[in-house]
């Protein structure tokens, strides 16, 4: 008895420890909503011990670097995303005891590594963190970072892809203000080519500033090899070189989406097949679905289990704020385009990885499943009710240790949106208005006296996270 208690005390204590995303959100989200960024920072500062824990760190981090971002402390936003790669740089060599724990338990024991789409905003965010500092050069060392990065993630088997169209948008950016047409020429080139694999179409004024660049760098045949119409207007881009000034707008709109709990229910056939069965977030159906089950060490082939798992599932929130409208001094109406969808990205995401997780989770649940049984006949006594004390608290203790990972980032906003406006040197009057999805203005934001200089790019970043 004292043996099964302690047995039980330990997985109850090891699972309910496990799983703090829900927490995470629930008491971050209202201070951000209604306290602002500075206030959201302290509060994760002091409370990273009981909302991220080590497990967590890389989201720690990355969280206070957006956060700082958004607040316009550029340097600590780099400072902390920063740590936040360093991080997810070491995870490549990952922990056997972790991996381990993650069998017998769930996949919150593991150190978060990051989702494809973490890793490329975090080196998105740090190469704006670098212009707005106007640090061209560190700008360049991150930009080799994330071709780095975006070369390890690369994927383009079974329709699965982690190419970045608006990171190579970005970089192609970042070498035209290093002075070097051709490598953005080549970045330009790979913009295209990511937007045509992904889940965004090419923005429009990216297409023109494509077309113009590759033009100008005698590369009319790239623009071909990419279906790319030579007859496209393309009077903003070559205003914005000939002039060899812009004023380029980021917006961050909307919330980004988090991470529920999806469970389900079905059978696991050893050696042969997992039939699976849930209810559509979105639709409210019920869904069935198939994925071939490989054995599992400690059942027969062909034997049956009877599972309840959990899974991770995306949970969009109803943006406030849709799209931008910008005017620059007597020049307005100037909408910036989408050029990241996060909501896109994280469907993307569990959408390939859905049938790895399934089976790896089911996977767990079996062997669970066999260990909880081997404990039950083993703790067997004469005494029927400890019997039916022993067997329910068993299956308890199993149930309480299928969790979810519901780790995300917390304060990514919806969208990304950008647009460039060439402008004459000198001093110039920014208003951004954030508006709805019918149009109405949600918020204002005035840049008075935006100094651009002579061959100058000059990047203003507007936070409307709602």
């Amino acid at each position: 008895m004292k043996r099964l208690l302690l047995i039980l005390s330990a997985v109850l204590l090891f699972s309910g420890c496990a799983n703090k995303s829900m927490t995470r959100y629930e008491a971050l989200a209202p201070v951000f909503e209604h306290k602002g960024y500075e206030a959201t920072i302290n509060e994760v500062k002091k409370q990273q011990e009981d909302l991220y824990g080590e497990k967590t760190e890389f989201l720690y981090y990355f969280d206070l670097g957006v956060l700082y971002h958004y607040s316009g402390n550029y340097q600590e936003s780099a400072a902390n995303l920063e740590k936040a790669e360093k991080i997810y740089d070491d995870l490549y060599t990952h922990s056997v005891t972790n991996e381990a724990a993650a069998i017998v338990t769930n996949d919150n024991i593991r150190p978060y590594r990051a989702r494809p789409f973490e890793v490329l905003v975090l080196h998105e965010l740090q190469i704006l963190n670098f212009l707005a500092q106007k640090n061209v050069d560190g700008a360049l060392v991150e930009v080799n970072r994330a071709q780095k990065a975006m070369t390890e993630l690369y994927q383009k088997d079974n329709g699965k892809t982690n190419d970045n169209g608006f990171l190579r948008y970005l970089t192609a950016i970042v070498y035209e203000m290093a002075g070097e047409p051709d490598e953005a020429a080549i970045a330009y080139y790979k913009t295209v080519k990511a937007y045509n694999e992904n889940i965004l179409n090419l923005p429009k004024e990216a297409r023109q500033f494509i077309i113009e660049s590759l033009k100008r760098t005698d590369r009319e045949d790239d623009i071909r090899t990419l279906g790319l119409d030579m007859a496209t207007e393309t009077s903003k881009a070559k205003a914005a070189y000939d002039l060899g000034q812009e004023i380029i707008v980021v917006g961050y709109a909307g919330h980004g989406p988090i991470l529920n709990e999806l469970r389900m229910s079905g059978t696991y056939v050893n050696g042969g097949l997992l039939n699976l069965s849930y209810k559509d977030g979105k639709t409210g159906q019920m869904v069935s679905t198939n994925v071939g089950a490989p054995p599992v060490a400690g059942a027969s082939n062909g034997e049956t289990f009877h599972i309840s798992l959990a899974l991770p599932e995306a949970h969009s929130f109803r943006s406030l704020v849709h799209r931008f409208n910008v005017s620059v001094d007597n020049q307005s109406g100037i909408r910036p385009e989408k050029v990241m969808a996060i909501d896109k990205e994280l469907e993307m995401n569990l959408k390939d990885d859905f049938a790895n997780t399934m089976t790896r989770t089911a996977i767990r649940v079996v062997l669970r499943t066999i260990a909880s049984q081997a404990a039950k006949k083993a703790l067997k006594s004469d005494n029927a009710l400890l019997n039916l004390f022993t067997s329910i608290g068993t299956d308890i203790a199993q149930d309480q240790l299928e969790k979810a990972d519901l780790r995300i980032a917390l304060f990514l906003p919806n969208s990304f949106q950008m647009t460039r406006i060439p402008v004459e040197p000198g001093s110039h009057e920014v208003t951004v208005a954030a508006e709805g999805s019918e149009g109405n203005t949600v918020n204002i934001f005035k840049f008075g006296n935006v100094d651009v200089k002579k061959g100058e790019k000059k990047f203003i970043f507007v936070p409307a996270i709602k």
